[in-house]
């Protein structure tokens, strides 16, 4: 098998914060650099948080390229962290809606490459690239083999996972808690995991995943995964996003006017 096969059935749902006009352009930048894998895509699902939104024009830059594209917007933004919860539940919750089985979860700063079609993949339930950085290698003493077999912490900026095997994604009800109470406390930094342990996005979607026993395949083969753990530890890079690094032909482009790194 290879990624092409998963993608052919699979809907593409992308999500982001707009700011401004500005912002809807820069959207449409990777929108365009993107087509070429996008339509190898069965549907598509756009979801936006935003400040200011001129509605008509994006909808008409999106509906240019992908007519039958379902658009979301949350007329509530609740910020960092929140926001994306958000918007992943709505992704998720449309997929559920329409009886969608296979779902390409990404966000709108991804930049993906024509060669990612040809990954060489096993079947599986879940497809991910694993989220680390400086910090959670020192967890493993850098034992590259320890992390490589254990450590779990998939990426929410994209993957592929069969919505029809699971129940739901992000805990709404606890999403919600935390949110009321955080209005309540005295300068927030806005880095909810320092006051609700084990509140991170990658750790919601991971026990998604463990909570309905899907069978799960990295994305990227073992030997980029070494470079990749190389140039965190060479470089002391602590984002486990891994922003503006080209890896197996996808790459988290959040700095545009950035150089990315080709591994």
């Amino acid at each position: 098998m290879i990624l092409k096969d998963i993608v052919n059935k699979s809907w593409y749902g992308s999500i982001g914060y707009i700011k401004n006009r500005d912002s809807i352009d820069t959207f449409n930048s990777y929108l365009l650099y993107n087509k070429p894998v996008l339509d190898e895509f069965k549907g598509h699902i756009f979801a936006f948080t935003y400040d200011d939104l001129d509605y008509k024009y994006l909808l008409e830059l999106i509906t240019s390229l992908y007519p039958r594209a379902q658009i979301i917007l949350l007329e509530k933004n609740r910020g960092h962290n929140f926001g994306t919860t958000d918007l992943d539940n709505a992704i998720f919750d449309k997929c559920k809606e329409y009886n969608i089985e296979w779902l390409c979860k990404a966000s709108n700063d991804i930049i993906l490459q024509p060669e990612i079609l040809d990954i060489p993949i096993e079947e599986a339930d879940f497809y991910y690239m694993n989220g680390i950085g400086l910090g959670g290698m020192v967890k493993y003493d850098f034992d590259n083999e320890r992390i490589i077999n254990e450590d779990f912490f998939p990426q929410t900026n994209f993957y592929f996972i069969n919505v029809s095997k699971t129940d739901y994604l992000n805990d709404k009800e606890y999403i919600d808690k935390t949110y009321n109470e955080i209005q309540n406390i005295p300068n927030y930094n806005g880095r909810i995991w320092e006051y609700f342990q084990g509140w991170e996005c990658e750790g919601f979607l991971a026990n998604c995943i463990k909570r309905n026993n899907l069978l799960k395949y990295h994305l990227v083969s073992q030997k980029t995964y070494i470079k990749l753990l190389e140039l965190i530890k060479q470089n002391q890079i602590h984002d486990c996003s891994h922003k503006n690094i080209m890896i197996e032909g996808i790459c988290h482009y959040q700095y545009p006017e950035q150089k990315i790194t080709i591994i």
